[in-house]
């Protein structure tokens, strides 16, 4: 039996067909050109219908390839949300995790996400989708027909089931922001107080029961992408330490129980129990900014424009010297705790002002930003860690920023057994989902 897992990301889509017989598998890769341009400089957007056409290709083809199909897993980027009719089709752009709107002044002294904080008692940040809907409920910006607001995973599974009621895992839910994560639901009175009818949400799956049929295959409820990543990674939960680094990078542990910690975000975790995350905005772009300021350099002094791959190998080979190291701090684009601090460059000297010692002040800049965050971890959380289990091209392609983080955590790190984690740890929810004797939701 074979299992689909579709992973929607910020700038690809993802597909994996999983073999739970032999654990084989084949995998497709779309860019996802979905990106829409605004007047605003701090809106991010994409558009929806574009994003659902790439998945339905991937899924043509997988299913068309004669393998008999178990069940279909959605997973994706987190956070944002676009809204929908009764009938579930779009009626606004996606708005992604990465829009700014919520940082704007809503009155003389607070934001939209301070003053939503502040009356919800949730902390929140910009790009959480009940964040874009405060803001569009007070702009006058929700439309007319709006009958639910969802993540992009949600309408992807809602427009292949044709299941007009949404439906969500909680691991999903959470990243709207303004949810109970010990009840597993939306805070029914820090959202009476903000004024927003809880209507409009998705329902919030209490089982692994299907959302619905695609061509007769069973979907189950999307799930956070950071979830599914940790299931797609990882083997044995108690004993590994999870970093991704991509465009951004983030540390996950696993919790047998719900605590609550500053700083870090406790996230429902499919099957049981939770994940503690602490998430940086730049993780990989970080070396990616360097690498463009080097490129520009030789651009002004020679003229000639020396292409990525060039540029990356040189940065790897740059000697390093001098009395004593660089110290980056890399929250270039502030943290989502503090969206107005930034990166900085200290200890520079006579001698170690080097282009090598700034290439690995860069590379313990971002290891050592996702050790704070491990650090806030309870001893418990700790105790029994032997290893660093490492996801995402920033490691996957860079042995020498593997080689910083195993210095930084003091463990050997491994890397992932499969390079599209999301996808497969979607495709491995589905199958374990499908296992379960709980009947379907209704379609409506």
């Amino acid at each position: 039996m074979y299992y689909i897992g579709i992973d929607i990301g910020t700038t690809s889509v993802c597909g994996v067909l999983y073999d739970a017989v032999t654990s084989h598998t084949e995998s497709i890769t779309i860019s996802n050109d979905s990106i829409l341009s605004s007047k605003e400089l701090d809106e991010r957007l994409q558009n929806p219908e574009r994003i659902y056409e790439i998945v339905e290709s991937i899924l043509t083809r997988f299913i068309n390839s004669g393998k008999e199909i178990g069940a279909i897993g959605v997973t994706g980027q987190m956070h944002g949300m676009l809204y929908i009719d009764e009938n579930g089709k779009a009626l606004s752009p996606l708005v992604t995790w990465q829009d700014g709107r919520g940082n704007r002044k809503i009155n003389d002294t607070e934001t939209y996400v301070e003053l939503i904080s502040r009356l919800s008692g949730h902390p929140v940040a910009t790009g959480y989708g009940l964040v874009t809907h405060y803001f569009n409920k007070h702009n006058d910006l929700v439309p007319s027909e709006a009958v639910h607001l969802v993540t992009i995973m949600d309408y992807v599974t809602t427009r292949m089931t044709g299941n007009v009621s949404p439906v969500t895992d909680p691991s999903n839910a959470a990243s709207l922001g303004l949810f109970d994560k010990s009840t597993l639901q939306f805070d029914k009175e820090a959202l009476k107080k903000l004024g927003i009818n809880p209507a409009i949400l998705p329902i919030v799956a209490d089982g692994n029961s299907p959302v619905g049929y695609y061509e007769g295959i069973p979907v189950f409820p999307a799930i956070g992408d950071n979830q599914a990543a940790f299931i797609g990674s990882v083997t044995n939960k108690e004993e590994a330490v999870h970093i991704t680094v991509g465009t951004s990078s983030q540390i996950s542990v696993y919790s047998p129980e719900y605590i609550d910690l500053p700083t870090l975000d406790t996230r429902p975790l499919p099957g049981g129990g939770y994940i503690i995350a602490g998430a940086e905005l730049c993780g990989g772009y970080s070396i990616a900014l360097l690498k463009n300021f080097f490129v520009e350099v030789v651009k002004q002094i020679t003229g000639a424009t020396p292409n990525d791959e060039v540029m990356f190998t040189a940065m790897a080979t740059m000697p390093t010297g001098g009395d004593a190291p660089l110290k980056v701090e890399t929250q270039f684009d502030g943290t989502r705790q503090h969206p107005e601090k930034r990166g900085s460059i200290t200890g520079i000297s006579s001698t170690n002002f080097l282009p090598g010692n700034l290439v690995e002040g860069f590379l313990y800049g971002i290891s050592e930003a996702l050790y704070r965050y491990y650090r806030l971890l309870p001893d418990s959380l700790r105790a029994n860690k032997k290893m660093i289990v490492a996801s995402g091209n920033g490691l996957r392609k860079n042995q020498r920023l593997r080689e910083v983080f195993e210095e930084t955590f003091h463990l050997p790190m491994v890397l992932s057994a499969s390079q599209e984690e999301a996808a497969y740890g979607a495709a491995i929810f589905a199958r374990q989902c499908s296992q379960s004797t709980l009947p379907p939701a209704n379609n409506q």
